[in-house]
């Protein structure tokens, strides 16, 4: 984007009105890093008519992202978050107030989320293998938690000290669907 590189994309999203978004987790390399530093360099941009832009940044490992039904808000994971933030989007595609929806700490790393038809937001917590939703309110469900309780607790204690390792994510994992995402 303007001749800088890109960093690495995560996910890419159409909306109603043709527009791409897509969302960068980080500029770290290898992107493996940033999962256990606090580095705050993720960002969603969008194309349209007038090209590629970034329209929000500062995001801690910009994940998956959703609109909810009528658009009017963009929902974006923030994996080391580790939370889901929202973004108000404007009738030209910028964004504005921005907040987070739910829980400040979803009490694992959030990947893949997606809205049902009575506007829950369901979500995966990879490594700590966990399936949650967020009501329309944002009151936190978890509906399957299939990882290994003392791991997963291990896996969250070095990260919040900045020490996670490979070895950490990979024991966290549980028996159904590993690293759920």
């Amino acid at each position: 984007i303007d001749g800088k590189p890109i960093g690495k994309v995560n996910f890419v999203l159409r909306d109603s009105k043709n527009r791409i978004w897509l969302t960068v987790s980080t500029m770290v390399n290898p992107c493996t890093k940033a999962v256990s530093l606090p580095v705050g360099d993720g960002y969603v941009a969008m194309a349209d008519e007038r090209g590629l832009r970034v329209v929000a940044d500062g995001f801690r490992f910009t994940n998956e992202i959703r609109f909810d039904a009528c658009e009017e808000w963009l929902y974006v994971v923030e994996t080391t978050g580790p939370h889901v933030t929202r973004l108000r989007v404007r009738a030209d595609g910028t964004l504005g107030e921005r907040e987070i929806f739910g829980p400040s700490h979803l009490g694992g790393f959030p990947d893949g989320i997606a809205f049902d038809a009575q506007g829950n937001l369901w979500g995966t917590l990879v490594m700590v293998d966990r399936l949650f939703a967020l009501t329309p309110e944002g009151d936190l469900r978890i509906l399957l938690d299939d990882g290994d309780p003392q791991a997963s607790r291990t896996l969250m204690e070095q990260w919040q000290r900045g020490a996670a390792t490979m070895e950490h994510m990979a024991a966290a994992r549980g028996t159904l669907a590993p690293w759920m995402a």
